[in-house]
This record gives C-alpha cells, structure tokens and sequence, in this order.
C-alpha cells in the first residue's frame, strides 16, 4: 500500500516532531500508525471483534459506529438489550484507540455503576481478550475507588451521581440509566467537568492543529420512563437537532432486539409478561415513554418522591409455620408504633379488572419539641402524626370467601397488625362474616380468634360471638367518603408523610446485598422476594392513571379509573391512609404527651 499518497502535508512531516529516540520519529512507523489508527477509528466495530475477541450482533455495530461519530447519544433501550455491555465495550475501545482519555461512567448507585467494571469488562470481556489485557495497567474494584487504568494514560472512573463527586474531569462521560440521576446534578456537578483530550503533539504545536479539536463527549443511556420525567425533554431536544443535522443522535430499542438475537427467550419474555403489570411491560421491555393522565389527581412525581424504602415486610410461608422456623425477615415493632391490614375487597365472580388487595401498612409516630420564646422556656410538643410505611401490598384473584379471610388472618398474625381496615361493601360483608367467626387454618394447622367491627354497630350485631376481638375497622364508601379519603391521600403524599417502596431495580440490588439465596433462587421465589417492589409500580401506575372530575354543586373529588384499568391497588393504600390519619385526629385532640396505648385494643 502507497501510504505517501494518502497522507497530507502535515501527517507527512509529523515525524519531524518528535526526538530521535522515539518509535514516533520514523516516518514509516508513523505512516502505518496512522493508516491503522484511521481504520479502526472509522470501523470501531471491527476493532471490537479483532482486538477484543467478541462477536457482535449488527446493531451492536452500528451503535458503536453512531457512537463514534456524534459527540451527543441519547440511548433509550428496552430490558435485555445489553446496555451495560455496548456501555463496557465502548469505554475500552474508546480509552484504548483514544490515549489520554478520561471516561466516567456515573450512576444513581454505585453498585448498579460497578457492573461495568465488575461483571462486563472483568468477567466477561477481559477472558476473552490477551489484548485488552496486555492493554490494562491496573483496576481498582472496592467500596471507595472503582477504576481502570490503561497503559497509554486513559482511564475508566465509575462513580455515583451525586453532588459529592466534584472535582473530576472526563473527556467522555457516561450517565448510566440516566432516568434514575437527578437532572441538576449532571447540568451543575457533572457536565461542565466535561473537556477536550489532551494529546501532547497537539498541544505543543496547537497552531497547526487546531482544527483537529475533539469534541468531548456525553452518553446517556436508559430504559424508557414517563413522559412527565425530564428525560422526555431532553430527548426532544436530541431528536431536534439530530432532525436538524446538528451533532446528536438519539437510538431506541425495544425487546424485539432481544428475541431477534436470542439474548432472551420467547418463554422468559412470557414470564416477564405475566409477572409484570401492563404499564410495567410497557416500559421495561417496549420501549415506550407512558404518558400521565392529564386529569390525574396523583403525579409521578408527587409518588416519585415518597420513593424510600428498602426494606419490605415478608409474610411467613405456610410450610415455614408447620415446622414453627423462625421468620428471618421479621419487622420489630417499634415504641407506639400502629400496624394495619388495609383490605379492598372485589366483587366475587365480578369484573376482570377487579382483585382483592391487601396492604401491610406500618404506621410510625412523630413529633417534634420547640421552645416558645415568649414563656419561661417551658417547651411544647407538636405532633405531626404518623408516618406510614407501605411495606407488602398483596393481590388476591378469584378467591371464594373463607380463603380470603384466612389469608387476611394470616397477613394480620406474620405482621403482628393492630387493626383491619374493611372494605365492607358487596363481598366484602361476606368477608366480614367469616373473619367474625373462629376460623380454621388447614394449610397452617391453627385457629383464629373471632373478631368483630369498632365503628359501626349493625355490622357489629350481625355475628356476636364470646371473645371476638375489635378490630375491624369498617369502610363503606359513597361519593362524599370517596373524595375525603382521595384528598386525605394526596396530602399525606404532599406531606413525605407515606413512605413507598424503592424502585424495583434499586430493590433487586438490596435483595442481591441481603439475601443469599436470592441470585440462586428459581423465578417463583425471586418473584416473592420482588413482589414489594413490583407492587409498589404497579400502585404508582394505577395512580397516575386516574381520572378525577370535582362536582359541581358539592364540589366533591370523584376518582375513576379508565376503561380495562384498575384501581384496586389505590383504594387499599388509600381506605389504610384514611383510617391512620384518623388515629392522628385523636393524637391531635389530646394536648398531653402521646398516648400510645389507647391506639391498642
């Protein structure tokens, strides 16, 4: 090959610019140096292949190409689509055919960041690659520093999207499931770190080579969210100017990718299909941004942000109490703390759409002290009230009467509950009549006391029986009810004063960090130790899919749910938040320090 005629004026006499003693000093090395180092720069996909060892599916190549090119990538991908792995790939291609490159890979958690390093680059490129490994000077993997080093100065920085990580500079940066990093720390802490590579030529003679600036780079990559989420502007800001020609590209994939290439099976995305709720399905595996209801009584973000728990409760299994094991994920209750079991009851051979659900609700008192200035420094208590905690929420589908209250009595006993919230209309009076009565349990081998209604005496009289126990708290919801208890729950949610599980990602990180057998486990039993989580989006879902008209003459909230859509989730959460803040009326009624044993029966 004639490399002189394919070279310029400048790439000829770029020899000339180093000392004697360099490899970089003989022309001929530099001429195929740069022949070599345009090829695979143009063709990332084939270095991947010949350097790393590692066949790649078409669309692999051409995102790695895109990638290449426009110094803005937007990627929203469907589950499944190994978009850990292209993030992996890229960096080590990038830091290798690029020295002196600074690539940061950020997340909203460390742990889901370390994946890069950990499971990708180490575990699965690596073994299959002499070359990246003769490429790699060091790799740093603990609690404090992630990071890979490369022999020709560039670097791979993991760490996690916060407001402490200032300081650092990246001529690349990656934002991990981006959807998960709050927007003003990548416009404030993260993306002005951003700068152009240094190369040492360049910099010495920067005159001449002004022109051949590279532009630093930013990654974002996600599964697709809400629309009311401002990764949907932002996404309309690519798809603007990748319209316009400018210098962003935005590429979407959905779980078709995945089946194509057989990286998942037909029968483990009917699985996922089954275990997951229809909006669920929607984002996670097609690609689709879900739009809120613009009537909705409830937001996203208003949900989003009462988002903090991550530890679930976990009912006993049946198997677990025969051979009287302990519980190893018990809940202790803490000092004056309340529980409830908040039942919506569906209608017995009713609607498709309807399910029984039972809600674990911890509700946990607060109050603060403050000196009033204008006393003798006595001080005054004000009570905020209770903290609820939304820790299992169960469905419950075609099941006849007796089951139901069994399971309701066995919820009640693993949650050593106080109260059980009733939905007392239609079927569920039915529900009612059994849980008055002794019960049997077969499938545990124990019997139930009775129990009998608190608020309400023609339910009370409907089975009297010696030693029942008060503590069925009746709800029979008209117009009037319906809407104090749907403002009630927007402004305890307005309040952070109900606390609702993490994102299920995030909960599968805790699972993985608590529980061996977790990882092991088969798919029922992950599915069990996921249901807290999950049920948490399918509740936010629901929630954000209602329609909410206020009357006119009464001005009262009406909550409906859409055609095909549920909101039995919403009503169990919603009848549990309305009878705690209940409890807190009779705390704010009393001016004395908390008496919590009057909440007991």
């Amino acid at each position: 090959m004639d490399y002189e005629t394919m070279m310029d004026e400048r790439q000829k006499h770029l020899h000339e610019h180093f000392p004697p003693n360099s490899k970089l000093s003989d022309p001929e090395f530099i001429k195929k140096l740069l022949d070599w180092l345009t090829f695979w720069r143009r063709n990332p996909g084939r270095f991947v292949q010949r350097y790393f060892g590692i066949t790649l599916y078409l669309y692999q190549h051409i995102i790695l190409y895109l990638m290449d090119i426009f110094p803005s990538i937007c990627i929203v991908a469907a589950r499944s689509a190994a978009k850990s792995f292209i993030i992996a790939v890229y960096a080590c291609k990038e830091a290798i055919l690029r020295p002196g490159s600074n690539i940061i890979v950020a997340s909203a958690t460390k742990k889901q960041a370390r994946l890069i390093v950990s499971e990708k680059i180490q575990k699965e490129i690596m073994p299959k690659s002499v070359l990246l490994q003769n490429e790699i000077k060091t790799i740093k993997d603990n609690q404090n520093d992630i990071e890979v080093k490369f022999h020709n100065g560039s670097s791979i920085v993991v760490l996690v999207a916060n407001e402490n990580v200032r300081g650092y500079r990246a001529t690349v940066f990656i934002y991990e499931e981006f959807r998960m990093i709050v927007k003003h720390v990548i416009d404030t802490v993260l993306s002005p770190t951003l700068f152009q590579r240094q190369i040492p030529f360049r910099i010495k003679y920067s005159d001449e080579y002004v022109e051949l600036m590279e532009e630093p780079k930013e990654i974002y990559i996600s599964s697709a969210w809400y629309k009311s989420h401002w990764m949907w502007d932002y996404m309309k800001i690519v798809v603007k100017d990748m319209l316009e020609k400018g210098k962003s590209v935005l590429i979407g994939m959905d779980y078709s990718i995945a089946l194509k290439h057989q990286i998942k099976t037909r029968d483990f995305l009917i699985k996922e299909r089954k275990k997951l709720d229809r909006v669920a399905w929607t984002v996670e595996y097609e690609n689709l941004m879900v739009a809120e209801n613009a009537h909705a009584y409830f937001t996203y973000e208003m949900l989003n942000k009462n988002r903090v728990l991550k530890r679930p409760f976990y009912p006993r299994k049946n198997e677990d109490v025969l051979t009287k094991a302990k519980n190893k994920y018990v809940i202790p209750k803490q000092a004056g703390e309340v529980r409830v079991i908040s039942c919506d009851i569906a209608m017995v051979g009713g609607k498709e759409n309807d399910n029984s659900i039972f809600t674990c609700i911890r509700a946990l008192p607060e109050s603060k002290e403050y000196k009033v200035s204008d006393t003798s420094g006595d001080h005054i208590e004000i009570k905020q009230g209770y903290r609820r905690q939304i820790v299992y929420m169960e469905p419950q589908d075609n099941l006849e009467t007796t089951a139901q209250a069994i399971r309701i009595k066995q919820l009640f006993t693993d949650f050593d509950a106080d109260y059980c919230v009733l939905d007392c209309q239609n079927a569920g009076l039915s529900i009612y009549d059994a849980l008055a009565k002794v019960l049997y349990d077969p499938d545990r081998n124990m019997e139930y006391a009775p129990w009998t209604c608190m608020n309400d005496d023609k339910i009370k009289n409907r089975i009297v029986i010696s030693g029942q126990k008060e503590v069925v708290f009746s709800i029979k919801a008209g117009l009037e009810l319906n809407s104090k208890i749907a403002v009630c729950m927007k402004g305890t949610l307005n309040d952070r004063m109900i606390e609702l599980m993490v994102s299920n990602q995030e909960g599968i990180e805790e699972l993985q960090r608590l529980v061996p057998e977790y990882a092991t486990a088969d798919v029922d039993t992950q599915l069990f130790y996921e249901r807290p989580f999950l049920e948490t989006v399918a509740l936010i879902n629901e929630m954000i899919g209602l329609d909410y008209t206020v009357q006119n003459q009464t001005g009262l909230i009406k909550i409906e749910e859409k055609s095909g859509a549920r909101k039995d989730r919403y009503t169990s959460v919603s009848y549990g938040n309305y009878f705690i803040s209940m409890l807190e009326n009779d705390l704010f009624s009393d001016s004395a320090s908390y008496e919590y044993l009057t909440l007991y029966n």
